[in-house]
């Protein structure tokens, strides 16, 4: 009864609630997690980030994956993944990414967002006002991301 869903290298497990160290009040909430560990690739385009996914409440991960964020509904946590997916997104990442390591650092440049809405690069390009030729490049250099059927469900 005390079991929660872990999601760990290799797959999916479970855990007692007491086994957790840290942010333990994270384990009730609906929450969007992304693997730590980026792409090693330096071909063009870059792929930057792993997949983002939902993971529900009753569940946490070990430092495999890193939390984006605890938001009040899946429908917002399928909105913040749309975001992570798209190119202006991960390429903000890319001007702080040195290495394959995703930390939380490298996150710093990408503007928080309503997630009450999804987003696209249009939507966002459009947003901040990006000319022809910043979308021109940025798309040179980030390849697009498919979260597929079960991008944003684990």
């Amino acid at each position: 009864k005390n079991d929660v869903l872990l999601f760990q290298n290799g797959g999916i497990g479970y855990v007692d609630i007491n086994a957790i160290e840290r942010n333990q009040d994270w384990v009730s909430e609906h929450k969007v997690l992304i693997p730590r560990a980026g792409s090693g690739s330096d071909s063009f385009p870059h792929p930057i980030l792993g997949k983002p996914f939902y993971a529900p409440p009753n569940s946490a991960c070990t430092e495999t994956y890193i939390v984006l964020g605890c938001l009040p509904s899946k429908t917002q946590c399928n909105n913040l993944c749309s975001y992570v997916a798209t190119r202006f997104f991960r390429f903000l990442v890319l001007l702080a990414k040195s290495t394959q390591d995703a930390s939380s650092k490298v996150y710093k440049f990408v503007p928080m967002q309503d997630f009450s809405e999804p987003w696209t690069d249009e939507k966002l390009y459009a947003k901040y006002g990006l000319t022809e030729e910043e979308i021109a490049f940025i798309e040179s250099m980030i390849r697009p991301m498919d979260l597929g059927t079960g991008g944003t469900d684990a």
